[in-house]
């Protein structure tokens, strides 16, 4: 078993470091996003988000995605994850309290409930759907020029909503946390 291994490694190393380079990653990203899920302390948790978001990019940079990689490095490391974080460090702690609703007294099973039949459903909208039965589209490849080109141009309308959205989160995030004076 081991021969066979070491003569797999030998044949080909690039390959090799390849698949490992995207295994490697995809664990860390799973791990992660878990931990982010059921961390009790938010700021553990955002900064578990925050290593998903990196993992997930290097997952896009290995499988060839390069663009969408990079993109999910620059916006969700650099911007979306420090707003939430910088929000979290901001809000004073009195003011994060639990807060009560109808799924509360569930506990960790009732959550993992709830969790299981939404992904059943998702699932079965998505197997079921029509677009499900249509072949793949062949992926375009469009150079990077092209899409920034599309960004400053048909979409960058959407691209400044999105700028405004963070931040005015981080200004909501400074108000929340500015002393209430009488």
């Amino acid at each position: 078993m081991t021969c066979e291994f070491l003569k797999a490694c030998s044949a080909d190393p690039m390959k090799f470091l390849g698949e490992w380079f995207v295994l490697l990653p995809a664990l860390v990203l799973l791990m992660a996003a878990g931990a982010a899920v059921v961390m009790r302390n938010l700021i553990h948790a955002a900064l578990c988000l925050t290593l998903s978001f990196i993992a997930l990019g290097i997952v896009f940079i290995a499988l060839g995605a390069e663009f969408v990689g990079f993109v999910q490095l620059l916006v969700y490391v650099g911007a979306v994850a420090m707003v939430i974080v910088f929000a979290i460090l901001l809000t004073k702690p009195e003011r994060l309290t639990k807060s009560v609703s109808a799924f509360s007294g569930l506990g960790p099973a009732g959550g993992a409930a709830v969790g299981f039949v939404v992904l059943a459903a998702l699932l079965g909208f998505i197997f079921t759907s029509p677009l499900a039965k249509k072949p793949l589209p062949t992926p375009a490849s469009a150079p990077v020029a092209d899409i920034g080109q599309a960004l400053m141009g048909d979409y960058v309308v959407a691209l400044i909503a999105i700028g405004v959205l963070l931040t005015a989160a981080l200004v909501g995030a400074a108000v929340i946390a500015m002393e209430d004076k009488p």
